[in-house]
């Protein structure tokens, strides 16, 4: 393959914690964007509501959820419109908005409490939820080992005993962790949502092995007119950072014993799949004491 590799170990300290700033914070301050982006993503929704459902028959009432970087809605909302009462939890104030926004039903809002907190140490009461859920990755927005743990040890105290803890983050793909960097990737035509203009999408990445951190940059640029083909310009119309730590299934499973939990459920892509070459997203489900 032509070009530098994605791995890049000579980051140094400042640079990674800059990256990390604005992976953290800048994908998620258009939320009406990010709601376009992720729309048409929906197994992970009917995985988390029948198990949401399959609990809540077994303890003959609807469930008391906790669920951490709750962003938009798009799980949150199905989960009051199945009947469980949820608190959902975020860091970015604009997706905690449209979240609001878009639960108009007065049952459902009676059911529905917006936290503007960290899921590293959320400010949540123990044992108050029969089910913590971390939906589409947004563990891979903890940066080391430490705040995992955190994370974990604050899911455990938030559960009734016996509550059940679920999350999905992405199977590690060394073979895309490693791309060329300098490469664009997954060019994509559409309208923005709010404005209308039209534009490109694509990206690149440039992963660092020596934090597990993979640093992923999407470009917003000017649609060229027809039938010109799509270059990319030397300064993109919109540059956004997006950091998503890799967590490998072995590290994640020492990590859940390590706080206590049972491991029931470690598959792949929300059909029970074997994690193996070709699968997305890893799925667990976990039961504390």
């Amino acid at each position: 393959m032509a070009g530098r590799r994605g791995g890049d170990p000579e980051l140094s300290v400042d640079l990674r914690a800059r990256l990390l700033e604005r992976g953290t914070r800048e994908h998620y301050e258009d939320a009406a964007l990010y709601d376009f982006e992720y729309g048409d993503r929906v197994e992970d929704i009917e995985w988390y509501v029948a198990l949401a459902d399959r609990l809540a028959e077994g303890r003959g009432r609807p469930l008391r959820l906790l669920e951490l970087g709750a962003g938009t809605g798009r799980i949150t909302t199905a989960l009051l419109a199945a009947g469980h009462r949820v608190t959902a939890l975020d860091r970015m104030a604009p997706m905690l908005r449209r979240l609001e926004a878009k639960v108009r039903d007065p049952d459902a809002r009676a059911r529905l409490e917006v936290v503007e907190g960290d899921m590293v140490e959320p400010p949540i009461a123990a044992r108050a939820f029969d089910l913590v859920i971390a939906p589409f990755n947004a563990l891979m927005h903890l940066y080391t080992h430490d705040a995992l743990s955190r994370c974990f040890a604050g899911a455990r105290r938030a559960l009734v005993s016996g509550g059940t803890f679920a999350f999905d983050v992405m199977l590690p793909d060394l073979e895309w962790l490693t791309l060329d960097p300098s490469e664009r990737h997954s060019v994509t035509y559409f309208d923005h949502p709010d404005t209308g203009e039209r534009l490109v999408y694509s990206t690149n990445h440039t992963y660092d092995p020596a934090t597990q951190v993979c640093h992923i940059r999407l470009f917003y640029d000017e649609a060229p007119r027809r039938p010109w083909p799509f270059r990319p310009p030397p300064v993109p119309k919109q540059l956004v950072h997006l950091a998503h730590r890799q967590i490998f299934p072995e590290e994640l499973r020492a990590l859940l014993t390590y706080a206590g939990f049972t491991l029931e459920e470690h598959s792949g892509d929300f059909v029970g799949a074997p994690l193996a070459e070709g699968i997305e997203s890893q799925v667990v489900r976990c039961r504390a004491p």
